[in-house]
């Protein structure tokens, strides 16, 4: 079994705004308590992030590596988000929200 913490979500109330932020505290925070916890993965889910996903996924893929060593789920439609973090990934990384729409699949198919 593959357990994939799923608490790193641009959804929430409180990591949302830090994340939008910039605001590393509460991020490392959750990604240190998923880290013992025992999780296997940390999704890191940033949503579409049409316009800021190529630099909120790096940005939160880094904040989260200073905290574990645990692999990462890449949670977002955005290729270039998904591509922009994949390169900082120090482990073989999940990549979670994967469309079948042709045009989609077609930007993300080469990093697998």
């Amino acid at each position: 079994m593959i357990i994939v913490g799923e608490n790193i979500n641009i959804m929430s109330r409180t990591l949302g705004p830090a994340m939008r932020e910039r605001q590393a505290e509460l991020i490392k925070e959750m990604a240190a308590a998923e880290d013992r916890s025992g999780v296997d993965y940390l999704d890191l889910n940033i949503g579409p992030a049409r316009k800021t996903g190529g630099s909120l996924m790096p940005w939160l893929v880094s904040t989260v590596q200073e905290m574990t060593d645990r692999s990462l789920s890449l949670d977002t439609t955005n290729p270039e988000a998904i591509e922009a973090g994949l390169k900082l990934c120090k482990n073989r990384a999940l990549i979670n929200s994967v469309s079948l729409q042709p045009e989609r699949l077609e930007k993300i198919l080469p990093w697998l």
